[in-house]
């Protein structure tokens, strides 16, 4: 175990001792081990977190000793999978777990946390944490869910492309997960009248006069044009186009049910400027029925 910062960038994963919290430290050491990195476990506490069965929070001269008991038993669990991996964790310190992890993600690989932690209310899809996390994080965020998985090993990885910058950092990360993962890609690009490319013709016009092939084609130029070069980059890598008139958030939910990894960008086109999250990554976040990776653009 060491207490010492990483000089390499390292996988980082939240932890609270919830069975989120678990099954994204499960995916973090996979992660970390099918690229060589470091792992760092982080945990941070606040008055009332972790809360007790009747919702009372825990005396604050018992949070520090609860929180090292937490730190320490992922550290177990993480060497019971791989007793080589080089693991990194500091002392737990008294502060909101969200600001510590986007702290963490300026030096980092890649970050997870579970979708729902110790705190989230029963019910809700998402928690506080994870979704602070991912809009906040300055690398990529994946979020694992507490779902019975189904898709097998060989299940592909899928990234939503929009034809944004967004996007194409989402093609970037996707492609290196499935070469990595020696699984195939499928790209999922959807659209449907309010797009922000088309709010002119919804206006103009019934949605009964749209061309619908002169629609197509369009779109599918844009998802050319998104994948050029790529193929040459990962020639290792199998790809499939998925190609809707679908609501986005819906033709990506629908892959994620035999997907490994659904991969989506902040946001794309018609994003408007200062959101940190557009809609569709919302949505698939808390809809997928697997990990879900948002990815930022610089």
């Amino acid at each position: 175990m060491n207490n010492r910062s990483a000089t390499r960038k390292a996988v980082v994963v939240g932890v609270d001792g919830s069975p989120g919290s678990d099954l994204a430290l499960d995916w973090a050491v996979e992660e970390a081990t099918r690229k060589g990195l470091p792992l760092r476990i982080i945990h941070s506490f606040f008055y009332g977190y972790p809360m007790t069965s009747i919702g009372l929070g825990y005396p604050i001269d018992d949070l520090s000793d609860l929180a090292i008991d937490v730190g320490a038993t992922a550290v177990e669990r993480a060497r019971q999978t791989n007793p080589d991996l080089d693991i990194t964790w500091e002392q737990p310190v008294h502060g909101r777990p969200a600001a510590a992890l986007v702290s963490a993600s300026e030096t980092a690989d890649t970050l997870v946390v579970g979708a729902r932690g110790m705190s989230a209310v029963r019910g809700v899809l998402m928690g506080s944490v994870s979704v602070q996390v991912a809009a906040h994080a300055h690398c990529p965020v994946v979020v694992v869910h507490e779902l019975p998985t189904s898709a097998p090993a060989t299940a592909p990885v899928v990234v939503g492309v929009a034809g944004s910058d967004s996007s194409t950092d989402a093609i970037a990360f996707a492609y290196e997960q499935a070469s990595s993962r020696g699984v195939g890609l499928t790209v999922v690009h959807a659209w449907w009248l309010w797009w922000p490319a088309y709010v002119e013709i919804s206006s103009a016009s019934s949605i009964w006069a749209v061309d619908w092939r002169a629609v197509a084609q369009e779109e599918e130029a844009v998802v050319a044009q998104s994948l050029a070069g790529w193929q040459e980059k990962y020639p290792d890598v199998t790809v499939r186009r998925q190609m809707a008139r679908q609501l986005p958030v819906e033709a990506l939910v629908d892959e994620s049910r035999k997907a490994c990894l659904v991969v989506v960008g902040t946001r794309g086109r018609g994003g408007f400027d200062g959101l940190l999250l557009g809609s569709v990554s919302q949505g698939v976040m808390h809809r997928a029925q697997c990990p879900v990776a948002i990815v930022h653009t610089p």
